[in-house]
C-alpha cells in the first residue's frame, strides 16, 4: 500500500507573472524574489529616505538647492522692498530722521522675519512631504512582498495538509487491513476444525 513515512512539508512557488515578483515556501522557510523595478525603486527610496531624514535632523539649509534659491530671491526682494517701501517714501517726504526711519525699519524687519519663518516652514514641509512619499512607496513595496509571500506560504500549507491527510488515510487503511488480517488469522488458528465424536 502507500508510504511508510510521513510526507515532508511541501515546497510551492507563488508567481505574480512579472508584476510583483515571486515567492517560494518550503520546510526551510520562504524566499522572496522581487522584480528588477522593485529592487531599483526600493534602493532609490532608501537613499531618498536617508537624505530626507538627514535634512530634517541637520537643519542644513545650505545644502538644499530649493532653500538657497528661495533665500536668494527673498534677499533680492527684501532689498528692493526696503528701498521702495521704506527709504524712498521717507526720503521723498524729508523724514529721514531717526524716529520715522526706526519705525519703518522695524515694520520692514517684522515682515522680513515673517517671510524668513515661512521660508523655513516651507523647507521643513517639503522635507516632510518627501519623507511621507518615500515611506508610502516603501510600504507599498512591503505590501507586495508580504502578499506574495502569503500566497506561497498558503499554497505550501494547503499542499502539505493535503499530503498529510492522504498519508493519515493511508495509515488508517493499513491499520484496518492489519486488524482484519489479525482477526482472520486468529479465527483460523483457534476454532478452525471441529473434532469428531
Amino acid at each position: 500500500m502507500g508510504k511508510n513515512k510521513a510526507p515532508e512539508y511541501a515546497t510551492t512557488k507563488y508567481d505574480t507573472g512579472g508584476l510583483f515578483g515571486s515567492s517560494t515556501s518550503g520546510k526551510k522557510g520562504t524566499t522572496y524574489t522581487p522584480e528588477s523595478w522593485m529592487t531599483s525603486l526600493s534602493n532609490s527610496t532608501t537613499t531618498g529616505l536617508n537624505n530626507a531624514v538627514n535634512n530634517l535632523l541637520s537643519n542644513d539649509y545650505s545644502n538644499d538647492a530649493n532653500f538657497q534659491a528661495y533665500q536668494d530671491n527673498l534677499n533680492r526682494l527684501a532689498q528692493q522692498n526696503f528701498d521702495a517701501s521704506v527709504l524712498s517714501p521717507l526720503a521723498n517726504r524729508g523724514l529721514m530722521r531717526s524716529t520715522g526711519l526706526q519705525a519703518a525699519t522695524n515694520a520692514f524687519n517684522d515682515s522680513l522675519i515673517d517671510n524668513t519663518t515661512d521660508l523655513m516652514d516651507n523647507y521643513y514641509n517639503r522635507n516632510t512631504n518627501t519623507l511621507n512619499s518615500l515611506l508610502n512607496t516603501q510600504n507599498a513595496l512591503y505590501g507586495y512582498l508580504t502578499g506574495t509571500n502569503t500566497g506561497s506560504q498558503t499554497g505550501s500549507q494547503n499542499v502539505s495538509n493535503y499530503n498529510m491527510q492522504g498519508y493519515q488515510a493511508d495509515q488508517a487503511l493499513k491499520g484496518q487491513m492489519y486488524q482484519a488480517l489479525a482477526t482472520a488469522a486468529s479465527g483460523l488458528s483457534g476454532g478452525g476444525a471441529k473434532k469428531s465424536a
